[in-house]
């Protein structure tokens, strides 16, 4: 029979030799395994703690191997990450139950290395000092090496953000990047009132819920459930959505009959956005460099009865010259392709896919993507732009080298009067950057330009 860990075994494996992206993995096992509840929630501790923990867990296991873990077997080295992941950070798995799971599992899928896995687990478990004190007491050469083991990052990230942050808060945002994400839903203005589907998920989900802190149309939910099965859900009546991005759509300042567009707009959460705040009147353009996606926006704004919503096919840098765009939109948003880096909690394997030439490139493409919307907004009209990273490069610096160049005719627009209470002391000239040691959100950039000519 097929348990917990070996569903997570084999998810883990797909990300680590077939390259696949952790949560599309994890969601296809959860639809393969059927596991509901307490089961649920484990796999999804399993997978993304290992995935997130990875530099830490080799280094732990270092001391017990001939060689680094890097070097062993696909199979074997996904085993003894997951059981170090189950031994060093959770309490309430029995260890030499994790162990022997681990050994059984192993000679399932790899008989030989059956011995190897177990002389290992067993010399790690008869260490005296825990995973814990190990770490309080690591030596490193360097503090990004120190934190980038603690903490479980590649060095690059972790100098980028003792370069930006300073010590104390590149810590924060470190550690924030390892806690569990939070699940939050957008109430649908159109179909549903903020309270009644409060009301509607603690008596039918049986959670517990709350407004959002950052949002009016936001709720936080205490735990991870599977809300796309939910009738309020297929109803049209929320959208999962964290909070931090549902501050970006009321930044365009729009009203019902505006033309907008959304020039990066897949998946459609802040398309769907801007057209439920328009009241679904006007013309939201959604722009997509895939058809597959653009199928996901028609399928989004269906779902929530939008009919203000036009996809488009198309890369969104050559749409000025599409004839009918150019100088038309009253507001643009350019919710730009970026390194991920604010959204780890979610996406726990993005800190090992991308590289700093990864970042050179997107610059590349946000300062691209920004010049085009400066040619496709009307004078007068606005542009928002916004990332889920919290790197500088790709936020203030992108948005500054646009604003320079004078043929543009763009200025910073201050964002603080449509912020919420909390938030309008902390905007600064140019935007907003939301770290996710703040509020327990996703990390996001957002900043307004006015083109004024």
């Amino acid at each position: 029979m097929r348990g917990v860990r070996f569903w997570a075994w084999q998810t883990l494996l797909r990300v680590e030799r077939d390259q696949a992206y952790v949560n599309l993995a994890l969601q296809q096992c959860l639809r393969e395994a059927r596991l509901e509840g307490a089961d649920r929630r484990l796999l999804t501790e399993l997978v993304y703690g290992t995935v997130q923990r990875q530099r830490t867990l080799d280094w732990l296991l270092h001391p017990f191997l001939r060689r680094p873990v890097a070097d062993l077997d696909a199979e074997v080295r996904t085993v003894l990450r997951l059981t170090a992941y189950q031994l060093a950070f959770l309490d309430r798995i029995p260890v030499y139950a994790a162990v022997a799971e681990a050994v059984e599992l192993c000679k399932r899928v790899k008989p030989k290395a059956a011995g190897f896995v177990n002389g290992v687990l067993r010399a790690y478990l008869r260490q005296e000092e825990s995973a814990a004190a190990r770490l309080a007491r690591l030596e490193a050469e360097s503090d990004v090496q120190r934190l980038g083991i603690q903490y479980s990052y590649p060095d690059w990230i972790v100098e980028s953000f003792l370069r930006q942050f300073g010590p104390a808060k590149a810590e924060r945002v470190l550690a924030a990047g390892n806690q569990a994400g939070t699940l939050s839903v957008r109430v649908n203005p159109l179909r549903a009132d903020v309270d009644e589907v409060m009301e509607e998920i603690r008596r039918r989900a049986g959670i517990p819920v709350s407004r959002s802190p950052l949002s009016p149309q936001g709720l936080r939910l205490a735990q991870g459930v599977a809300v796309e099965a939910w009738d309020l859900y297929r109803a049209g009546k929320i959208t999962i959505q964290d909070e931090a991005a549902m501050l970006v759509a009321p930044l365009l300042p729009v009203r019902p009959g505006a033309r907008v567009l959304d020039l990066c707009a897949a998946p459609g959460a802040k398309t769907t956005h801007i057209a439920e705040l328009l009241q679904d009147r006007g013309q939201v353009d959604a722009c997509d460099l895939h058809a597959h996606k653009r199928q996901l926006i028609e399928q989004a704004a269906a779902r929530l009865g939008l009919t203000s919503i036009r996809t488009l096919t198309v890369d969104g840098r050559l749409l000025p010259g599409v004839p009918g765009h150019a100088d038309r939109y009253d507001a643009v948003l350019v919710d730009a392709p970026c390194s991920g880096l604010g959204v780890l909690r979610h996406r726990p394997d993005i800190r090992w896919r991308r590289s700093p030439g990864d970042v050179a490139e997107l610059v590349r493409l946000q300062r691209q993507l920004l010049e085009a919307a400066a040619k496709l907004v009307r004078p007068g009209g606005f542009i928002v732009y916004s990332t889920c990273t919290v790197l500088a490069e790709e936020n203030t610096d992108v948005v500054q080298s646009v604003v320079d160049d004078v043929r543009l005719r763009l200025r910073w627009d201050d964002v603080a009067p449509d912020l919420p209470s909390l938030l309008r002391s902390r905007s600064v000239d140019k935007g907003l950057l939301l770290t996710p040691d703040e509020f327990g959100t996703d990390g996001f950039y957002m900043a307004r330009l006015h083109r004024f000519q």
